[in-house]
């Protein structure tokens, strides 16, 4: 068998203090030299620059030795970014930033520049491929197992291949295969819940033919250091496991295998079974992320101490500096601090030190860049409305809206005259659908807040409307009392142009424990050819377009008591369109750096699919219950504006 393994260093670990740092070097990364140099295993070692960084300020030997071995083809360097930043969760010139920054830095402490690229946490988008081209990558390193799940079309034979990639344009990249489960099993033989002879039976028994198997491919940090996250994390012994990753090694060599440097697959692109162009992502998992379903977008994007914030305020100092002067040298640094400040590990397990260390950091700079984190601002009031029965109309020129005043103004039907006027939103109420499990009114408009230990909040009840009548729009606004606290609610109907918009403002004693998901928009399918409908949305570069047509499959349903949804799309460019070959919508947040994740539902029902988008800025997961709540006040005001597209983006 051809082997290969890469190891992932990254001294920015959300769980490892600052103070631990020399010791990780010293216990995991100074074995990892030794195995390439005195075992002779040709491996590959990527880390972020600010890994690097780090690693020449606190052990300068390392890094000249490690440049010994790449400068003698002993090893070879796996490039990432100047951050570990999760590129479907970052707009385009973030990306773009990250690896042009992370090159610079790359040659001035190596004096090279990798020509394969990890992506980090194997969060990935088709967008992403034109980034890696651009900075000059010939090749990234993937996982395989999650973008097949929902590949109708790929044979067994490609994970063991190198494939091309395919971008949004059409543009490709060489893929190198990272395989999660055979290197969690690398990881149970190494921390004593395998036996070496269960482990070489399972690797051979891969069936790779000629091809080629990635036996690692995750982190280094490990192995003899623990970094303290969960109290399951395997206990240490008085052996080196280090030592067992030699023994595994030379075990695999002994039989007759080989191992290679990773860039070695890529000459294998010729081979029958390699080559092929592919689309990693799919409706179903528009963000494909390495190992289980636990471990998905939603983890960096909306959970956390406090995601959706910081991400937001990220993506408000990046709009700034997209604007600024190029030319100048402060500039450039500006974008290397986002860089830092929008690294992944302040997003999952921080220590409350580090996470407090960048919280300041990134106020600073949002400071020198004039970014803050805003909110729509509105008012309730207006006359008390008069109208009989639940049901609202409004129309403008452009515009018809029917709002449920006994659901909390909810969208019971809207249309535009650019759509001639045929209703493309609002409610599929209880009967329209046959199957018995969609037996239940489905709203557009409303908000969900539901966690551990407190009731269901919805926004869905029977509230008195004030109509406010002005120049550029109309205005139907209420307040109302939750368990959480005070909500405040407004739709506006504009007079000049095709678009509606629905405000919340949040007036709670404390920021909600569990998920808030809001601006659900259920589409009205029954005029729109089912073969056709789609979704477009772009999650860290271009846009990308994705079939609904025969799919079934929902982003937001949880994966266990603790993980409260399986998949989301990044919204990276703030809009999201929906709808079909005949009429869409365009849903963008009124404030475009609030860092909402979109989550597609579709079903296949009668007499027409079923198919939602809600809007999430707060999910569960193991990483969000270390999430203090506080005694602050939580004020907040957001919102959406949908509108009729002028483009279908049918592929």
């Amino acid at each position: 068998m051809k082997l290969f393994a890469i190891f992932h260093l990254n001294l920015m670990f959300s769980s490892i203090p600052v103070k631990t740092r020399p010791e990780v070097i010293e216990r995991c990364y100074w074995p990892l030299l030794q195995l390439i140099e005195d075992q002779n295993f040709p491996l590959g070692i990527e880390a972020s620059a600010i890994t690097l960084e780090i690693i020449q300020e606190i052990d300068p030997a390392w890094i000249d030795k490690f440049r010994s071995l790449l400068d003698s083809g002993k090893c070879e360097f796996i490039g990432s970014g100047y951050g570990q930043v999760i590129g479907p969760l970052v707009p385009e010139s973030v990306n773009k930033a990250n690896l042009r920054i992370g090159n610079q830095v790359y040659q001035y402490i190596l004096g090279l520049t990798p020509v394969i690229a990890l992506v980090n946490e194997q969060a990935w988008s088709a967008g992403l491929v034109a980034h890696y081209l651009e900075t000059g990558y010939e090749g990234v390193f993937m996982d395989y197992d999650n973008p097949a799940r929902f590949a109708d079309d790929w044979n067994d034979r490609l994970q063991h291949f190198p494939q091309r990639a395919l971008g949004v344009s059409g543009e490709s990249i060489p893929i190198l295969w990272s395989r999660s489960m055979i290197f969690q099993k690398l990881q149970r033989l190494v921390h004593g819940d395998l036996e070496l002879p269960e482990y070489l039976n399972y690797i051979e028994n891969m069936g790779t033919g000629d091809g080629w198997l990635p036996v690692y491919g995750n982190d280094a940090e490990i192995f003899d250091f623990r970094p303290g996250r969960y109290k399951t994390e395997a206990g240490s012994s008085d052996e080196s496991e280090w030592n067992r990753i030699s023994e595994a090694f030379n075990a695999l060599r002994q039989r007759g295998h080989h191992f290679y440097l990773p860039s070695h697959v890529l000459t294998d692109l010729g081979h029958k079974h390699a080559g092929k162009e592919l689309l990693l992502g799919s409706a179903q998992q528009p963000v494909p992320v390495k190992k289980q379903s636990k471990y998905n977008l939603t983890r960096w994007a909306v959970s956390g101490k406090n995601d959706f914030f910081i991400n937001s305020l990220c993506r408000a100092i990046a709009a700034k500096l997209e604007d600024a002067d190029k030319s100048i040298p402060a500039t450039e640094e500006k974008w290397r601090e986002l860089c830092f400040c929008w690294s992944s590990d302040f997003r999952t397990h921080i220590t409350q030190d580090r996470f407090h260390e960048m919280s300041i950091r990134l106020s600073k700079l949002a400071d020198s860049v004039g970014a803050t984190m805003r909110g729509p601002q509105f008012d309730v009031q207006g006359d008390i409305s008069t109208h009989k029965g639940r049901l609202l109309n409004i129309e403008t020129p452009s515009t018809s809206v029917t709002l449920n005043t006994a659901k909390g103004l909810t969208v019971h039907k809207a249309s535009f005259a650019d759509h001639d006027n045929v209703p493309l939103f609002g409610t599929k109420e209880h009967g329209y659908f046959n199957d018995i499990d969609l037996g239940a009114d489905f709203f557009s408009g409303h908000l969900i807040i539901e966690g551990l230990g407190s009731p269901k909040e919805t926004d869905l009840c029977n509230i008195t409307p004030k109509i406010l009548e002005l120049g550029e729009y109309t205005q139907i606004s209420c307040g109302m009392k939750i368990h959480q606290g005070h909500l405040e609610k407004a739709v506006r109907i504009h007079k000049d142009k095709s678009q509606i918009d629905i405000l919340y403002r949040f007036n709670f004693s404390a920021r909600p424990q569990g998920i808030i998901r809001l601006g659900h928009i259920t589409l009205m399918t029954d005029k729109l050819n089912p073969d056709r409908l789609f979704y477009k949305v772009a999650s860290g570069g271009k846009s990308e377009t994705f079939s609904l047509k025969g799919k079934t499959f929902d982003h937001s349903n949880n994966v266990s008591f603790l993980v409260s949804s399986s998949q989301a799309t990044g919204m990276t460019d703030s809009t999201l369109v929906l709808g079909g070959e005949e009429r869409s919508l365009e849903i963008t947040p009124i404030m475009q750096e609030h860092a909402f994740i979109a989550m597609l539902t579709c079903r296949q029902a009668n007499p027409s699919p079923f198919v939602r988008v809600s809007f999430s800025m707060q999910e569960m997961d193991e990483t969000c219950m270390h999430a203090p709540c506080g005694d602050d006040q939580y004020n907040f005001s957001t919102g959406f504006s949908i509108k009729p597209n002028s483009k279908t983006g049918i592929v």
